[in-house]
């Protein structure tokens, strides 16, 4: 006997519309989102650990799925006043973001905007109590969000302070002579920078992932979950003592040579041990893994079509009007330049660079070091960056002197900002600031250029972004240029004043236009 025949339902069928139109619209801004995000995961071993975040959002949103509570009506006009405030906002940031996508406001906002349109649609679908019940799994991705700027350097480069002191006591405290600078280990066998050593305090963003999501896959109180954190900042700092401890001893025992044998497989072990001791105290507070109740409840509240369509509508405007803006601007021509090394110095020669300066990416790069006809040291760096991929642009921008040179055990003494160079009809604009090396002044001159912008132009690039130098940047159409760092450092003058005018006579005969 055949089954018999469901008629046809015309309501049926217009509603899994609204839902096919509404996964299409979210999978588009998630997508985007993700994309964005992905650039920083790739680039920057400190949030390699968010390519896992997806993942960990999708599960976290199914395992809540499988509880889901019964839907009830959306009666709050609010959700739908954010939605549309989160929707409009989209254009501005995207228009925003392509010329600067090293921008952290530009992808933090860009992350909210896409978290707070899917709450809403969370909140339009079953009310309050899904609003509750999934928030969280669909907030989750902010925390595979670089940190701002200025936030991640105050506290990674605090951190690394307190790693190298520590580690340097420790190392006295078995007998192996070690001295601080700065952010270097002074061993019998060399210098030791401790980035290479602790890796940027990378464990300790992973980590904080990971005491958020177990969290709540135990279903921890807040109070708990807190707990959880600050217990996860805590072992991810002792695991990374102990791996520059071990990293240190190793170099003072086999040479500096040795840490490459060990660098990786310390890494991962911290790594580790930093999750399974966290686990731990996950099922510690939590008391063991809870109890799923499986749910079938049908989501009762009809889907607001015409928000959907209108976001749908608005996102694929703004992402092909942006295209379209940004190659009508492409394929123009800017002055070049290049820098020719002095090779005749008897005393020139290149220098090898680290691994954390191979670490920014770049396309082309070369360092070499000479002394002057006055008896001066210079040494210099010119990095290059091809045209075209998004990561160019956040890469080039990587490498700040007043970030990266206390690392090496610098002090930042003075900050002349942007000087303009004249060199064969020709000005670069040059970040100009004096730091203090084992009692030595130490001037560095640095220099931001991007293919395509005249002269005039590449003054107004911003190192600092305001709102006026983003809708500049908008507005003239600046997006995947290729980038060149030129860098030099000076020892051997008394002030920077000195070593400005000796700076712009030497330029001016090692840079053709």
């Amino acid at each position: 006997m055949n089954p018999p025949v469901r008629p046809f339902s015309f309501q049926h069928h217009r509603e899994s519309w609204r839902y096919g139109l509404l996964i299409a619209a979210f999978g588009a801004l998630w997508y985007v989102l993700i994309a964005r995000l992905a650039v920083y995961w790739s680039i920057s071993a400190e949030y390699s650990f968010g390519w896992f975040g997806p993942l960990i959002c999708a599960y976290l949103f199914f395992f809540r799925w499988m509880t889901r509570p019964r839907a009830e009506p959306a009666r709050s006009a609010v959700p739908k006043g954010l939605f549309w405030l989160a929707g409009v906002a989209f254009l501005p940031t995207w228009l925003v973001e392509q010329p600067y996508p090293d921008w952290r406001l530009i992808i933090w906002l860009l992350a909210l905007e896409v978290v707070v349109l899917s709450l809403c649609a969370v909140y339009f679908v079953g009310g309050r109590p899904w609003l509750k019940h999934f928030g969280f799994s669909i907030c989750m991705i902010l925390a595979t969000v670089p940190w701002e700027g200025d936030m991640e350097h105050f506290v990674t480069q605090g951190l690394m302070l307190v790693v190298t002191s520590v580690t340097v006591a420790a190392l006295n405290l078995v007998h192996i002579q070690a001295l601080q600078h700065g952010n270097l280990i002074e061993l019998k066998t060399g210098l030791l920078g401790i980035a290479e050593a602790c890796s940027g305090i990378r464990s300790l963003q992973a980590t904080l992932m990971v005491s958020l999501f177990l969290g709540e896959l135990y279903r921890a109180t807040w109070p708990r979950r807190l707990l959880l954190v600050i217990c996860g900042s805590v072992v991810a700092f002792i695991c990374n003592v102990g791996r520059a401890f071990l990293l240190a001893a190793v170099a003072a025992h086999d040479g500096l040579e040795a840490i490459s044998k060990w660098h990786d497989p310390a890494g991962f072990i911290i790594l580790g041990i930093c999750f399974v001791v966290v686990w731990g105290l996950a099922h510690l507070l939590s008391g063991g893994f809870p109890q799923l109740q499986r749910s079938s409840e049908p989501a009762t509240n009809l889907v607001p079509w015409r928000l959907v369509v209108g976001l749908g509508v608005w996102v694929l405007c703004a992402l092909l009007g942006t295209e379209a803006w940004y190659r009508g601007h492409e394929g123009r021509a800017g002055p070049h330049w290049s820098f020719q090394w002095p090779v005749s110095n008897s005393d020139f020669s290149n220098v090898a660079l680290s691994p954390v300066a191979e670490g920014i990416g770049f396309d082309e790069g070369r360092a070499a070091t000479w002394t002057d006809r006055d008896g001066t040291q210079w040494t210099a760096f010119l990095f290059k960056w091809a045209a075209g991929p998004v990561r160019s642009r956040i890469l080039a921008r990587v490498h700040r002197p007043e970030n990266c040179f206390p690392q090496a055990g610098y002090k930042l003494k003075a900050d002349r900002g942007t000087i303009g160079v004249q060199t064969n009809g020709l000005t670069l604009p040059f970040h100009a600031l004096e730091f203090d090396f084992d009692g030595k002044p130490a001037h560095v001159f640095f220099c931001l250029w991007q293919d395509g912008l005249n002269a005039s132009e590449q003054s107004l690039i911003s190192l600092k972004w305001t709102r006026w130098s983003a809708l500049r940047a908008v507005l003239r159409g600046e997006r995947n240029l290729g980038q060149e760092v030129l860098e030099v450092v000076i020892i051997g003058y008394p002030t920077l004043g000195d070593a400005e005018i000796a700076f712009r006579q030497r330029m001016g005969e090692l840079i053709r236009s």
